[in-house]
C-alpha cells in the first residue's frame, strides 16, 4: 500500500499548493490515514483510485498549459492574427466571488497573456467587446454558471446581441458533465430564446459521460464518475426512498449493463465494488449530520439538485485549487465529531 500512496502522491503533490493553511497537507502519510479508515478494503480503494487518478486530476502545471491552449484555439477560431487583436475584442465574464475558481483562473490567464504574449489584459477592459468568455473549472449540476449566464442575457442588449451576431458567448471549462450542460442549455432556451442553443459555444478539456437517456445515448456513454447499480442493501435503498426530491425523471441508479465496454475503472467487477465502498461510506457520514434542518442538497454521492431524488452527482474530477462538493462525500467530508479525514481539504466552503 506504501508504494501506490507513493504513486498517488506524485499526482496530488500540488494539491492546495497556494493555500498554506490548509488542514490536511497532501502527504503519503495522509494518503494512507485517509485509506486505512475503508477497513479492509483500504489496499482496494487506493489501488482503484490510482487506475483512474490521472485522468481526472489537473494540477496547477496543466492547468496553465490547458488554459493557453485555450487561448489558442479561440484565437484561431475567431479568427485573429494575433493574440493582441483577439484580446482587444475579448472580455472574460467575472461574476464569482473573489475566493472562486473563476477569479483564480482569470488570474492565470491574465498572467498567461501578460507573460507570454505581453498583452495587459485590465487596460483594455473598458474597451467595446465583440467576445464574451465564462471560464470556470467544473460544471457538474451546471447550477452557478445557469445563474451567472442567465443573469448575463438578461443584462443590457446582450441576448439581441448575440442572436444578431453582434456578439459571441463561449464557456471554456476544465470539465464539464453531459447531463449538466444540457440542463443549462434546455434552461436559456426556455428562459430566453430556442435559438440560444445555437449560438453558446463550448469548449472542456475533459466530459463526464452520465447520461442514461435515451438509450442509444446511454449505451455510448464511459460512465466515468461515481453511477452505482440497484443491487443496493437496505439502508441504501430505504435512505433513497425517504428523499424528497419531486424530479425522478434522473436515474439514481445505472442498468448493470452499462457502461457497455468498462475503460474508466479498471474492470466491471471493480468499478461495482469502488462504487458500492463509496456510497455505503458515504451514507454513513451522511446520517452523521444531526441538524434539525440538514442540506436537502447534501448526498452521499456529492452535492446535487435538491429537487433530483438521486444518492449525489458523483463527480470524479478534481483540481489542484479544491474539490467540488458534487463529489462524493468521502473525499472531502470534514466536520468536527464526525471522526472522518478527508483526502481532499476543503477551502472556503461549508460541509453540513
Amino acid at each position: 500500500m506504501q508504494e501506490t500512496a507513493e504513486k498517488i502522491f506524485e499526482i496530488l503533490q500540488d494539491y492546495h499548493c497556494d493555500s498554506p493553511e490548509t488542514d490536511h497537507r497532501m502527504s503519503i502519510e495522509h494518503i494512507i490515514e485517509w485509506a486505512n479508515q475503508f477497513g479492509d478494503d483500504a489496499k482496494f480503494v487506493l489501488t482503484e483510485l490510482l487506475y483512474f487518478l490521472p485522468q481526472i486530476y489537473i494540477s496547477k502545471s496543466r492547468a496553465i498549459e490547458l488554459l493557453e491552449k485555450r487561448l489558442v484555439e479561440l484565437q484561431a477560431f475567431y479568427k485573429y492574427s494575433s493574440m493582441q487583436e483577439f484580446i482587444n475584442n475579448t472580455h472574460f465574464i467575472d461574476t464569482q466571488k473573489p475566493e472562486k475558481s473563476q477569479n483564480e483562473i482569470l488570474s492565470i490567464l491574465k498572467e498567461i497573456l501578460d507573460k507570454r504574449y505581453g498583452v495587459n489584459y485590465n487596460l483594455l477592459i473598458d474597451q467595446p467587446k465583440k467576445h464574451y468568455i465564462y471560464f470556470d473549472d467544473v460544471l457538474a449540476t451546471g447550477g452557478t454558471i445557469y445563474k451567472d449566464l442567465k443573469n448575463w442575457f438578461s443584462e443590457s442588449t446582450n441576448l439581441d446581441d448575440i442572436l444578431s451576431k453582434q456578439k459571441t458567448i463561449a464557456i471554456s471549462l476544465f470539465c464539464y458533465h453531459k447531463l449538466g450542460f444540457d440542463n443549462i442549455e434546455w434552461g436559456l432556451m426556455k428562459a430566453f430564446d430556442d435559438r440560444i442553443k445555437n449560438f453558446l459555444l463550448l469548449r472542456s478539456d475533459y466530459v463526464i459521460e452520465n447520461q442514461l437517456k435515451p438509450k442509444w445515448i446511454a449505451e455510448k456513454q464511459k460512465l466515468n464518475c461515481i453511477y452505482p447499480i440497484e443491487k443496493q442493501p437496505k439502508e441504501i435503498l430505504e435512505y433513497l426512498a425517504s428523499l424528497e426530491g419531486e424530479n425522478t425523471s434522473i436515474a439514481p441508479f445505472r442498468p448493470a449493463t452499462l457502461p457497455i465496454k468498462e475503460i474508466f475503472f479498471s474492470s466491471p467487477d471493480s468499478r461495482v465494488r469502488f462504487e458500492n465502498i463509496v456510497l455505503e461510506k458515504g451514507l454513513e457520514l451522511i446520517k452523521k449530520i444531526k441538524k434539525a434542518d440538514p442540506d436537502p442538497r447534501k448526498r452521499p454521492l456529492g452535492d446535487t439538485v435538491r429537487s433530483h431524488r438521486t444518492l449525489g452527482t458523483g463527480t470524479l474530477f478534481f483540481t489542484w485549487r479544491n474539490i467540488s462538493n458534487t463529489c462524493p462525500v468521502i473525499f472531502w467530508w470534514d466536520v468536527p465529531g464526525h471522526e472522518w479525514i478527508p483526502l481532499f481539504c476543503l477551502r472556503n466552503r461549508g460541509n453540513n
